[in-house]
């Protein structure tokens, strides 16, 4: 093996090692690996350029690089600034400002402390990073000038009642200013809006007044609403029974006239039949006369007897009369009052009978 080959073969060796020591250099400084909840703002050549998220991230070896913590990034809690960023990069959760209470003037020259609270999200690291100087005193003077402007616009009075007008005004403004500081305001909340110790005092017992005001009134509403019930009740209690005994009255009235409407109803049927019945038998007795009219010189010999034994019972002298007799006048009166009310009915029977018809014998007696 001559020195050329020796020389091709160095080369090759040296081209290889090269070739790994760029992978390998660009294995440990392109590749970069982003925790979760975290961000990472890479510049090129010195300039702002991307941004890495969570995971796994590929950059130029040389040319790009990350950017370190040479800079501040913080937020306010209980008057504290605390970091949002670390090591691991710029955290991309949910923070909180919370300034110090302020107080602040109302449009009527009252003083009111306020404590309020805002919820955001970094959404844009480089935005906040590059574009804003001292973000925590920023925002927090922010919030501070929105809420000075907004308690302005109202009295002592109405500003106790307007924490979610001062919220939803406060959440606008914020979200119209800090568009371009590349966060989102998530919502803003109003923890406490009140006065001055002595303020407080004579407002809780101002309040307390118009509580018991308000009970008391709430009481006489409940009792006049309780008579105005008992009334209503007493008006429909009276109702219904003057209604049952109207009612009672029909019902009575109904059955007096089904009563009476029955009892006629019956009387009118039983002289119905007592009437058909005198009627048959009339029609009987004429029918057998109309038949035999030699029985009507019989009917007026009974007649005779009926008037003979009539005057000897009303005559102060007394005679014995048989059994037989007595029950043959009782006979003879029964046909004649038949005979009679057939005559009547039949004034044609009476035109027959002659006067001269009766025997003298007995004309004689009756006269006497």
């Amino acid at each position: 093996m001559d020195n050329l080959d020796l020389l091709l073969i160095d080369g090759q060796i040296a081209t290889f090692v090269a070739i790994v020591l760029f992978l390998l250099l660009f294995i440990f400084t392109g590749v970069k690996r982003v925790d979760e909840g975290r961000a990472k703002i890479i510049e090129r050549l010195g300039r702002r350029h991307k941004v890495i998220r969570p995971g796994l991230n590929v950059i130029v070896p040389i040319l790009d690089k990350v950017k370190t913590n040479d800079f501040v990034l913080e937020t306010i809690l209980d008057g504290t600034r605390m970091p949002l960023v670390s090591k691991a990069g710029i955290s991309i959760a949910e923070h909180r400002m919370d300034p110090p209470v302020q107080k602040l003037m109302a449009r009527d020259n009252s003083e009111i402390n306020i404590d309020s609270v805002v919820y955001f999200r970094i959404t844009d690291p480089i935005k906040i990073v590059y574009d804003v100087n001292d973000f925590a005193g920023s925002f927090e003077s922010l919030i501070q000038t929105t809420l000075r402007q907004e308690v302005g616009k109202y009295d002592g009075d109405t500003i106790i009642t307007a924490r979610e007008t001062l919220s939803d005004a406060l959440k606008t403004t914020l979200l119209d200013a800090s568009n371009s500081w590349g966060i989102t305001v998530l919502r803003v909340e109003i923890e406490h809006i009140g006065f001055e110790e002595k303020v407080n005092k004579a407002l809780s017992e101002a309040r307390e007044e118009e509580l018991l005001r308000r009970a008391d009134l709430v009481a006489k509403k409940a009792e006049a609403e309780q008579q105005l019930l008992l009334a209503e009740a007493k008006r429909k209690a009276d109702i219904l029974e003057a209604e049952g005994e109207k009612q009672a009255i029909v019902l009575r009235a109904e059955g007096d006239f089904q009563a009476k409407k029955l009892e006629a109803e019956g009387a009118f049927l039983i002289q119905s039949r007592e009437q058909e019945g005198k009627a048959k038998g009339y029609a009987a007795i004429a029918t057998a006369l109309k038949e035999n009219p030699e029985a009507i010189v019989a009917l007026e010999a009974l007649k005779a007897q009926a008037l003979v034994a009539e005057s000897l019972g009303n005559s102060s002298n007394s005679m014995i009369i048989p059994a037989e007799t007595a029950g043959l006048f009782g006979a003879m009166g029964s046909i004649m009052k038949a005979y009679e009310t057939t005559k009547s009915q039949n004034p044609q029977l009476h035109s027959r009978t002659p006067e001269t018809s009766k025997p003298a014998s007995k004309r004689k007696v009756a006269d006497e």
